[in-house]
C-alpha cells in the first residue's frame, strides 16, 4: 500500500518541464504541499482511492475489459503545486460515492497502461410537439486497460486491510 510519506514524495517530485527538476522548485512544491494540502486530506485520498479500486475490482463489469460508473457532473479537478505550463501534480476524480479517486494512486496500484477519467455522451433528444431539442448530458466515470494479473492485485489489496487501519490510527495518534 502506497503511504502517506511516499505519495507527499510522488507529489513534490513530480514534473514534467526540466525547469521543475531542481532543489528550489522541489522545496517550493513542498510548502505548497504543506500549505495547501492537509495529512488527512491526503490520507482521504489515499483510502479512497484504495476503497474505489477493491469496488472496481469486485465488480463484474471489468470481465468486460473496462469499467463505468455514473456521475452527475465532470468531477475532474487537480493537485496543483505551480509546475510550469500548466501541468498538474495528480488528477483527482470524485465518484457517485463522494470518494476522491487519484489517477497517480490507480497507476501505482494498476499499472501505467490503466485509463481513468470522466468521460461524456452528449444525448439530443428532438421534442416533437415544441419543434425543440434538448440536449442532456450523460458524465460516467470510465476505465479500462486492466492488467492480467487482477487476481493477483486484488489478493494483495485485500490482505493490506489491516495496513490501511494502521496507517489511520498512526496518523490520528501524530494528531494527539
Amino acid at each position: 500500500m502506497l503511504t502517506l510519506e511516499e505519495y507527499k514524495l510522488y507529489l513534490i517530485n513530480n514534473y514534467v518541464y526540466e525547469y521543475d527538476n531542481t532543489k528550489e522548485r522541489r522545496l517550493y512544491r513542498k510548502g505548497l504541499l504543506e500549505r495547501d494540502y492537509s495529512d488527512d486530506k491526503l490520507i482521504e485520498i489515499i483510502n479512497d482511492t484504495y476503497d474505489f479500486i477493491k469496488d472496481v475490482l469486485n465488480s463484474s463489469i471489468i470481465d468486460r475489459g473496462y469499467f463505468k460508473s455514473n456521475l452527475e457532473k465532470d468531477t475532474t479537478s487537480f493537485i496543483s503545486l505551480n509546475l510550469v505550463a500548466g501541468t498538474f501534480s495528480d488528477t483527482i476524480f470524485t465518484d457517485s460515492e463522494g470518494r476522491i479517486i487519484s489517477r497517480y494512486i490507480t497507476e501505482y496500484i494498476l499499472g501505467k497502461q490503466i485509463c481513468i477519467g470522466v468521460n461524456v455522451d452528449i444525448i439530443k433528444e428532438v421534442i416533437e410537439d415544441e419543434d425543440a431539442v434538448g440536449v442532456y448530458f450523460d458524465y460516467y466515470l470510465y476505465m479500462q486497460g486492466f492488467p492480467k494479473n487482477i487476481e493477483e492485485i486484488k489478493n494483495n489489496l485485500f490482505s493490506q486491510k489491516i495496513l490501511q487501519k494502521t496507517i489511520r490510527r498512526k496518523h490520528e495518534s501524530h494528531k494527539e
